[in-house]
């Protein structure tokens, strides 16, 4: 039988709005230099180069194909697409990803890779001494304004709540010379030519408007993991990702999970390349053990 990878890139719109696109969130990423192998390349590229590897071993791969139900049947599992296709698999690896929440404003599509980005531990390096918006208001927008001042960054934290961090990250903010922490205030537009050149805020109090000079923007608001169609069927934690073991597999037999879906931290390519072979290795073992 011919092997089927059903291969879904899920990018939320609106609440209930998905669409399909290969490669995911990894497709986004204008500049990737921390894959293992490869000095620099764009995501696109590193999308491409994993789509042409797999070709080479005549591996099915359905795109547009949106998965939107997995159940129990017989000896496996019955999946179902919302194009209608079903497809019968004894084991199934879960590897749809997670989605970044957007701010939904104008310029944030237009800008994507070339000024705006969600992941500061990939993307940081490319903004070295810039004037740089960071976008959140917890933890990880914290984090990414540290991580971009000590590579000489001027950073400006913009959040329309009060900013919510650990007390030893705080202080290593209000330390932080280039670190500006501007609340109650929220994104309203990014704006530029080729490149992002300014962040317009608002203040909804008073409805006062200021262009923000940056040269990137930094959206730090947390994301959702691709998972909704495993509501019920799979353990899931607190952020809705996919609770797996050391070897990939989920509390359901059969089924097991890999890369930003799941609960390991690190959500990065090359890592979640590297769970992809754990689990494929993990379900070879376990089909020959039936």
């Amino acid at each position: 039988m011919t092997p089927r990878i059903v291969q879904i890139g899920l990018e939320p719109l609106l609440p209930g709005t998905v669409r399909a696109r290969p490669g995911g969130q990894a497709a986004w990423a204008g500049e990737v230099e921390n894959y293992l192998g490869w000095r620099l390349v764009t995501g696109k590229e590193l999308v491409q180069n994993f789509r042409d590897h797999v070709a080479q071993f005549g591996v099915e791969c359905l795109e547009g194909q949106l998965v939107n139900a997995i159940v129990p049947s017989g000896d496996g599992h019955d999946v179902f697409t919302r194009e209608g296709t079903r497809l019968h698999a004894r084991a199934v690896v879960i590897a749809t990803g997670r989605a970044p929440n957007r701010l939904s404003v104008p310029g944030e599509q237009e800008y994507l890779g070339r000024g705006v980005s969600y992941c500061a531990t990939c993307d940081a390096a490319f903004f070295k001494d810039a004037d740089v918006v960071v976008a959140g208001p917890g933890e990880s927008a914290a984090d990414a304004a540290l991580e971009l001042a000590a590579l000489g960054a001027r950073v400006t934290i913009v959040t329309p709540q009060p900013l919510r961090v650990p007390e030893a990250m705080a202080a290593g903010i209000a330390s932080a010379d280039s670190i500006t922490v501007r609340e109650g205030v929220k994104v309203t537009e990014i704006v530029g030519d080729e490149r992002v050149t300014g962040v317009r805020v608002r203040d909804p109090g008073t409805g006062a408007e200021e262009l923000v000079a940056a040269g990137g923007i930094f959206i730090e608001t947390g994301a959702i993991a691709a998972s909704e169609y495993t509501a019920g069927l799979v353990e899931l934690n607190e952020k809705g990702e996919i609770v797996i073991d050391n070897t990939g597999a989920t509390n359901v037999m059969g089924i097991y999970a890999a890369g930003d879906v799941t609960d390991t931290p690190g959500k990065q390519i090359i890592i979640a390349a590297g769970e992809g072979a754990r689990a494929a290795m993990a379900v070879a073992r376990y089909l020959k053990r039936r």
